[in-house]
Formats: structure tokens, C-alpha cells, sequence
């Protein structure tokens, strides 16, 4: 694994109420996002433009995980995980 992942406290509470089976897909892509040099270039991974200028976006079937990257401790940072409606309201 290339990079760690490191998640905020909002983050991961809210992962811990997700259903198991979503649980292991975002952990999934995560890990898949860690694996990998580069992780904002990705098909799911979009960067984030206004108010959230960045941070990126990973795709997870109808959640958003809303991330930014740290290079020099090579870590991504997760901020927010949250259904695709809501994510974009913070």
C-alpha cells in the first residue's frame, strides 16, 4: 500500500453507522485508492471546485467519500462520507 488513510472523527462515526455491506465497499475503494501512486487520478475520483477547492471526490454507489490528499506523509486524509444529496451542502 503507497498511501495511508487517515479518517476525521465525523468521517468515521459516520462510517460506523453505514450497513456492513457498504462498509466493505468503501473500505474497499479505499484501499484500492490507497494501492494505487497517484490516488486523485482515478476513474471514481473527481476534484472538487468553489468552497471545496482541494479536496476530492471518490463515487461509492450512491455515498460520496469527500477527501484531500497529504504528499509529503503520503496519506489521504477522508473528510466527510455522506450520500450523494448531502455531501455538497457542508
Amino acid at each position: 500500500m503507497n498511501w495511508q488513510i487517515k479518517f476525521s472523527r465525523q468521517a468515521e462515526k459516520y462510517y460506523m453507522r453505514l450497513p456492513s455491506d457498504m462498509r466493505k465497499r468503501v473500505k474497499t475503494s479505499l484501499l484500492d485508492l490507497a494501492a494505487l501512486a497517484l490516488p486523485f487520478i482515478h476513474s471514481d475520483v473527481t476534484p472538487l471546485l468553489g468552497k471545496l477547492d482541494g479536496f476530492y471526490r471518490l463515487r461509492i454507489g450512491k455515498y460520496r467519500v469527500v477527501f484531500s490528499t497529504i504528499e509529503d506523509m503520503r496519506t489521504i486524509a477522508v473528510v466527510s462520507i455522506l450520500p450523494r444529496g448531502d455531501v455538497y451542502k457542508k
